[in-house]
């Protein structure tokens, strides 16, 4: 595997990829499609992911990250905090599936993204990227975009390292709820 450096420059790389290859609309439809299904029941995908995924690690979480970018429409693309040259942005400092859930969540933390994440932490791999195009469209509707980036990488660690990627996401869930006004209205999932 790659230095945790060079990993994260590639997934910076994967999602921008992604979205040039979604503006055209057969291969945004043919990503869609994809929707938690593993890598080899997704041979449509293969002609546009495949040099992208060559050699890197789970594969399955690249195919799955690739169908959820395709679910992001180009009129309301977020803007991915990516490091230039002169401001490099702290890895760690950028959101995780956790505190972008408590974004949703708009600082309540007894609502139904917070019975989301208790979910997801608990999933196995199969069942965590069936679970996400739905939980993702959600968040998309919601205007709570996820860096697509610090989820690939999440993802590719969860198979080995997935109580680690679960306790970072619960901490983000509420220290981030912590800092977010908290408003009457909830949020449905």
């Amino acid at each position: 595997m790659p230095s945790h450096d060079d990993y994260r420059a590639h997934c910076d790389a994967y999602v921008a990829a992604v979205r040039d290859l979604c503006i055209t609309p057969e291969i945004r439809s043919a990503l869609e499609d994809g929707r938690g299904k593993p890598v080899d029941h997704c041979q449509p995908l293969h002609p546009c992911l495949s040099r992208l995924t060559h050699k890197q690690p789970d594969r399955r979480a690249h195919y799955t990250l690739a169908c959820l970018i395709a679910h992001e429409r180009p009129d309301r693309r977020p803007i991915t905090p990516t490091p230039g040259p002169d401001e490099p942005v702290a890895w760690r400092s950028r959101p995780n599936l956790g505190a972008t859930l408590a974004l949703a969540a708009r600082g309540r933390t007894d609502g139904p993204y917070e019975k989301e994440l208790q979910v997801l932490i608990r999933l196995s791999e199969d069942l965590l990227h069936r679970r996400l195009p739905g939980l993702i469209q959600q968040l998309l509707g919601a205007g709570c975009p996820p860096d697509f980036a610090v989820l690939l990488a999440d993802l590719t660690y969860w198979t080995s390292n997935r109580l680690s990627v679960a306790t970072r996401w619960q901490d983000a869930f509420y220290l981030t709820a912590l800092t977010q006004p908290h408003t009457q209205e909830s949020s449905s999932t």
